[in-house]
């Protein structure tokens, strides 16, 4: 295939952006309380002897158990993962510091979606470095058709099967698509450049553009 006749979208030529950091809310629930121990035994006062030389025995007071109240917990657990996951494609990165995705990453990202037809109500996007899943895990908790996989090998989410990056590979009634870090494609750089056009092609294919 003659490559020089490929119209690349935008995002494989985009300009640097802002670097900053999408931080994610977490709602943090509140610790059980420990319960206190009320198994203490009774104690027995030494029998004392009245005028009369009788013994008499002090009875020991009981132990009243307090009345334990059972602490509030949050019932809403938090959105571990970005969008919408309206059609069932997983995409997922490993990046340290942020709940989801840096700021200039999620820009890229946008423009890769944008030029596959698709948006963030379209997928699922979570952060691997936060929640490390494997593949099984993924595809049950988000019904998963397509994982789009960035910085990460197969062997880390427990498949049977090494591929090489932008390889698309099928497996268990999924598509998988292995390709370098985002941070290997937000410059101008030649290298940045080829990256992104390997993505590009590897994503026509997996999404049938």
């Amino acid at each position: 295939m003659d490559t020089k006749k490929i119209q690349l979208p935008d995002f494989v030529i985009a300009n640097l952006y802002t670097d900053q950091l999408v931080l994610g809310a977490d709602v943090q629930k509140k610790p059980l309380n420990s319960e206190p121990n009320t198994d203490k035994e009774l104690k027995t006062v030494a029998p004392i002897e009245n005028s009369s030389k009788e013994k008499t025995l002090v009875k020991p007071t009981p132990v009243v158990k307090p009345t334990i109240t059972e602490p509030i917990v949050a019932d809403t657990e938090k959105q571990w993962y970005l969008g919408n996951n309206g059609k069932q494609i997983t995409i997922i990165i490993k990046e340290s510091g942020v709940a989801y995705i840096n700021d200039k990453h999620l820009q890229f990202l946008s423009s890769i979606l944008n030029a596959c037809k698709l948006n963030l109500g379209d997928i699922a996007l979570v952060n691997y470095s936060n929640y490390p899943f494997n593949y099984t895990e993924f595809k049950q908790k988000l019904q998963s058709k397509f994982f789009l996989v960035f910085d990460l090998e197969p062997k880390e989410l427990r498949l049977p099967f090494t591929i090489p990056n932008y390889q698309v590979q099928s497996h268990d009634n999924c598509k998988f698509l292995f390709a370098s870090s985002l941070t290997k494609m937000d410059s101008d750089t030649q290298d940045a450049k080829l990256e992104k056009s390997k993505l590009w092609m590897s994503l026509k294919n997996m999404f049938q553009l």
